[in-house]
């Protein structure tokens, strides 16, 4: 319940600018993909060894492609690989993702890598209408629980004031199995298999940063892999717990930007 209030919530941040438009939103799974959409593996990290091994992957365009922890269990590049980021500009309802295999919105340019290094790498992305720049740091986090920290901050190159729902989402498949259970809270959501199983690992995604004070975060669960339409995202939302369920996680943000404004939120990849 408290989940569905946190959605309900970010339905109202805007919900002026939602009844402006009359136009039948469809499931992001609908859209044609890009051409640049993709879940090749441009750069890998790893650190640890055994129990707190981690080994990941980003692509192109700023995706997680691959993510192994401990070793020998990935959660991501199993089957259709699903990681990305989408956000919705609410007036006029633009949405902008990319989800990897599961496409994107093709009204991306071509992204930049701005800087890299052993430990993170710093992408940088125009939307194709000039409106929004994305540039994301994706951090390696070292330890006995290491985890990926991405940064995202998204500027308004735009004259006017602006507000969009922006999220980062997984296909989890924990340990390589295609079924899952799924759960989130007001800063994370997880898919993850049980104690009762020979492959009881998981993994969690969750709030790493301070995040603007009038952004709703929530985290919340799909009963579907498919990436969230960004301008519908409740549609494959799942109220409580899910069971051997193949879904997918969900951290989301309502934000406003004013003109030539940025905002950036930080999340956290780690395993279970």
């Amino acid at each position: 319940m408290k989940r569905l209030i946190i959605v309900l919530n970010l339905l109202e941040l805007c919900s002026f600018a939602l009844a402006q438009s009359r136009t039948q939103l469809q499931p992001a799974r609908e859209v044609a993909s890009s051409p640049l959409a993709t879940s090749t593996c441009a750069l890998s990290f790893t650190t640890g060894a055994n129990d707190s091994f981690l080994k990941y992957c980003v692509t192109a365009n700023g995706n997680i492609a691959q993510l192994e922890a401990p070793i020998g269990k990935e959660h991501i590049a199993v089957g259709t690989v699903g990681e990305g980021y989408g956000f919705c500009d609410l007036n006029p309802q633009v949405k902008y993702f990319d989800y990897s295999d599961f496409g994107d919105s093709g009204n991306w340019a071509a992204p930049t890598t701005v800087s890299q290094d052993a430990k993170s790498v710093k992408i940088v992305r125009t939307t194709t209408d000039g409106i929004w720049t994305l540039t994301q740091t994706i951090t390696q986090v070292a330890g006995i629980s290491p985890s990926v920290r991405i940064k995202m901050t998204v500027k308004n190159n735009s004259g006017v004031t602006r507000s969009l729902f922006f999220m980062r989402y997984a296909d989890v498949d924990a340990g390589g199995d295609f079924q899952n259970n799924f759960d989130g809270t007001q800063k994370s959501a997880f898919g993850w298999n049980s104690d009762a199983s020979s492959n009881a690992v998981g993994l969690l995604l969750q709030n790493a940063g301070t995040f603007p004070a009038d952004s709703s975060p929530g985290g919340f669960t799909q009963n579907v892999p498919d990436g969230p339409d960004p301008c519908n995202f409740a549609a494959h939302f799942a109220s409580g717990p899910q069971i051997a369920t193949d879904g997918s996680i969900v951290f989301l943000y309502g934000l406003n930007l004013s003109k030539g404004a940025s905002r950036t939120v930080t999340v956290s990849y780690q395993r279970l």
